[in-house]
């Protein structure tokens, strides 16, 4: 079964480290996901420049009123059946661009599907914080993250400007993430078309 897989960046600097990981995922995915005939979409804060949040997606009563950007990501968003979340460490937690980015949308065009997480650090602790603070927000999206996580320590020493990296261990566990969300993105594109997604009698 082809999944498409949605990969959300989390930073927005200047000379981010978060472009050397996305060549390596990249490279790695089409490797051994692309021959299976699944798909890989990026979607980068830089590109939608979305301003702070103010008036969230779903806050629109008629959403045809809400900017365009908007309603096109959140079209790339439902069309996906599972997603990736590459995710830099800033002050032991998640990168605004990140949550400023997701939260723009509603929670039910993430739900029953899953995630998973890759993290980098300059430092010495592969962004592990980051992933803590992750697993809550991504659960409260309804998109729940796969047990495995790919952690990259002093990624600017690991992985090279073109996205080349000599530490197997790197494309190992990348490796092992995206089979995990494959076979928990399967199973939920079945059943959400076979038997659809639980009714909400409340508004949580």
């Amino acid at each position: 079964m082809a999944l498409r897989f949605a990969c959300f960046i989390s930073s927005c600097r200047e000379g981010r480290m978060a472009d050397r990981m996305v060549k390596l995922i990249q490279a790695q995915f089409n490797q051994t996901m692309q021959p299976k005939g699944h798909q890989l979409e990026l979607i980068d804060p830089v590109k939608y420049d979305l301003p702070l949040l103010k008036k969230p997606l779903h806050f629109y009563k008629d959403r045809s009123e809400a900017p365009e950007i908007l309603q096109t990501l959140n079209e790339k968003v439902e069309q996906s059946d599972c997603f990736l979340i590459l995710t830099a460490e800033y002050n032991m937690n998640l990168p605004p661009a990140l949550t400023n980015l997701m939260s723009q949308l509603p929670p039910p065009s993430f739900e029953y599907k899953p995630s998973g997480l890759i993290s980098y650090t300059l430092g010495t602790r592969g962004g592990l914080a980051a992933c803590v603070a992750a697993r809550p927000y991504l659960a409260e999206l309804g998109c729940l993250p796969v047990k495995h996580m790919t952690t990259v320590s002093s990624v600017h020493q690991e992985v090279n400007e073109d996205g080349s990296t000599e530490n197997h261990f790197i494309t190992e566990s990348l490796d092992d993430l995206f089979q995990q969300v494959a076979w928990w993105g399967e199973a939920t594109k079945l059943k959400r078309h076979t038997d659809g997604v639980p009714a909400k009698k409340g508004y949580f």
